[in-house]
């Protein structure tokens, strides 16, 4: 695949992966009343739910799609940092397996009304919200790799690929002290740390499937220009 074929694929999955998780988030419903209306609602109307589960599914594969095609566009810039900022939006990607899994635990368990499975259920309810800061931690840290190497190759405007490097910084300073105090990131005022994230995902989605890239050749210094040419002489 080319780059210019995998900039236009990269700049779709930006988008499809901003979509199912909002999709998903929408279709699981908020969750308010505790454990106990929370399997009612779902035994009533287990429709919403396994919605969210083919859309987190959706949102898991597209994410692994979008890192390997970041890969693609950023290894010319450093091999070992693109292959460690791809193996950590992997770690983010399988963590919506953890998700999936707690949405299918619930479903079984809300056919069954007893204490015991409202125990699990809140339990399954805690590791799946958890694992959501977990993976973020993750994604903070891959998105920031990759931002950087996407300002180094000149792939998107300096200005959005900056946006990026600090939004993806603000994210892995954050959650973990988020997650230290107990807060979950995506709930309440903490969800306002993830705009500058949201605006740049969906400029650099709608750039980078219009546009495609501006270059992905590694940029040299003057300095290692000059070393070049001297050896050219010298050979």
């Amino acid at each position: 695949m080319s780059d210019r074929s995998a900039a236009r694929l990269a700049g779709a999955l930006f988008l499809l992966v901003i979509a199912a998780v909002l999709a998903s988030s929408a279709a699981a419903g908020s969750g308010a009343g505790g454990i106990a209306q929370r399997l009612d609602d779902i035994a009533a109307h287990p429709s919403g739910l396994r919605l969210s589960i083919v859309l987190l599914a959706v949102a898991g594969i597209a994410t692994l799609g979008l890192a390997a095609m970041l890969h693609a566009i950023t290894r010319r810039q450093d091999p070992s940092l693109a292959a460690f900022a791809l193996a950590c939006r992997a770690v983010e990607s399988g963590l919506y397996a953890v998700q999936i899994l707690g949405a299918m635990l619930l479903l079984s368990l809300s056919r069954q009304q007893t204490d015991n499975a409202r125990e699990l259920g809140a339990a399954t309810v805690d590791i799946a919200v958890w694992s959501t800061n977990v993976g973020a931690c993750f994604f903070a840290v891959g998105s920031a790799v990759f931002a950087y190497l996407l300002l180094r190759s000149r792939a998107i405007p300096r200005p959005l690929a900056i946006l990026g490097l600090l939004a993806s910084l603000l994210l892995a300073v954050s959650v973990p002290l988020q997650s230290a105090a107990g807060a979950v990131t995506t709930e309440g005022a903490g969800i306002l740390l993830w705009l500058p994230m949201f605006a740049f995902e969906l400029t650099t989605g709608g750039w980078l499937l219009i546009k495609g890239l501006r270059s992905t050749d590694p940029v040299l210094s003057p300095l290692a220009g000059a070393k070049e040419n001297d050896g050219v002489r010298t050979a």
